[in-house]
C-alpha cells in the first residue's frame, strides 16, 4: 500500500439508542452527496442515501426495509454522530480549523 494508506478514515463509536455502532466516515466516492447538501432540494434525499450508506457499512446484513424503520429520535442522533465521524458541521460543511 502507498502512503496514502495513511489518509485512510478512521472509524468511532458511538450509541445510538440501545446499540454501539462503529461509524466509518464516507469515501471519496461519496463527495458527491456530501455536495447534495447545500442544495435545499437535495437535501433530504442526500442526507438519506448518506445514512443508509454509513449504516449499511456498520452493519453489512441491516436491511433496506430495517433503515426505512428507525425513529426519528435515531435518525436525529445518527446525524449528528454521521457529522462527527465525517469532520462536518451540523450543516454538513467542513469543519474550520
Amino acid at each position: 500500500m502507498s502512503k496514502l494508506s495513511n489518509l485512510i478514515g478512521k472509524a468511532q463509536s458511538f450509541k445510538i439508542g440501545d446499540i454501539e455502532l462503529e461509524l466509518k466516515p464516507l469515501k471519496f466516492e461519496n463527495m458527491d452527496l456530501l455536495a447534495q447538501l447545500d442544495d435545499e432540494e437535495k437535501r433530504i434525499e442526500a442526507m438519506q442515501k448518506i445514512i443508509s450508506i454509513t449504516l449499511k457499512e456498520a452493519v453489512p446484513d441491516a436491511t433496506d426495509d430495517e433503515i426505512n424503520q428507525m425513529g426519528i429520535t435515531h435518525i436525529m442522533g445518527l446525524s449528528e454522530a454521521i457529522a462527527k465521524v465525517n469532520g462536518l458541521k451540523q450543516d454538513g460543511q467542513p469543519k474550520q480549523d
